[in-house]
């Protein structure tokens, strides 16, 4: 029988080469980042003392995210996914989460769906190279990096377009620094103030960035930006909603490539969010 409890930093590694095992990227700048970030819930199922399947609780306020599920093929068709997501569930419905939100692979969403999750939306996953020379801010606007009183403001931003309480894995990614667009002629003195804020980019790993811009041109700005930050040969990635179909079909006739795209599906009361504000996730996993 399978045990579920909360990974250890020394069971990274296997958690790590189980998901190599299983076709995903190399996931440990991933699970640095949730080990560290109070709010995340990594998972780990044993046989025999051996990690054989992992898991992500993320609570955001109301909003729970389950993710990073991932199984060992020999071990799969014996209900150890389904243990390990009832019990993320569990997690996320005892931190007091009223809907619960993942993105499924074709995979996984029959069982999701078994269990009463419903499609909400689709997100795009969208791919761009490196650019050698940083973008021009849009007219009336500036950039600048992210100083620590502008958190309050990113946050507050943040709530507005998600509905979710990212406070915590935002002021995490924070640490590691970040991008902030405001109106030119807005007086920075003590801290930034809602009025003045633009957007924001918190890169969380090389490819992927939280970015939030209610405005279309900054978003635009803000993931060049992002692609000028990155090492030459490396890229980022754009996760937009569904219905900003705008952004996705404009940045396809840029040239940015649709690599990946999956349905958010949700258990409970729907999200009042703002999808057109959001241009980039901090991972599929946490929102």
């Amino acid at each position: 029988m399978m045990q579920i409890r909360l990974m250890t930093a020394t069971e990274v590694d296997a958690a790590v080469a189980l998901a190599r095992a299983a076709g995903f990227r190399d996931r440990r700048r991933f699970f640095d980042i949730v080990l560290k970030t109070g709010t995340c819930q990594p998972l780990v199922g044993t046989v025999n003392g051996r990690v054989v399947a992992t898991g992500l609780a993320t609570v955001n306020g109301p909003v729970g995210w389950l993710g990073g599920l991932v199984v060992e093929a020999d071990m799969r068709g014996r209900g150890l996914g389904r243990a390990m997501t009832e019990e993320l569930m569990r997690r996320l419905s005892d931190a007091g989460c009223l809907t619960l939100s993942l993105e499924a692979t074709d995979a996984g969403r029959p069982m999701y769906e078994r269990m009463g999750f419903r499609p909400a939306t689709l997100y795009h996953q969208l791919q761009a190279d490196h650019i050698d020379k940083p973008p021009l801010p849009p007219a009336g606007a500036k950039v600048r990096r992210l100083q620590p009183a502008d958190l309050p403001a990113v946050l507050e931003l943040d709530r507005r377009a998600t509905a979710e309480d990212r406070s915590v894995p935002l002021a995490v990614l924070a640490e590691s620094g970040g991008w902030i667009l405001e109106d030119e002629a807005f007086p920075h003195r003590d801290g930034l103030h809602r009025d003045g804020l633009r957007g924001f980019l918190l890169p969380s790993e090389r490819d992927y960035g939280a970015i939030i811009a209610p405005r279309f041109e900054d978003g635009l700005f803000l993931l060049d930006l992002h692609r000028s930050l990155v090492p030459v040969n490396d890229y980022v990635r754009a996760g937009i909603p569904d219905e900003h179909e705008a952004a996705w079909r404009e940045l396809q006739a840029r040239g940015w490539q649709e690599t990946w795209r999956a349905p958010r599906m949700l258990l409970g009361p729907d999200v009042p969010w703002r999808p057109d504000w959001i241009w980039g996730q901090i991972n599929s996993a946490m929102g």
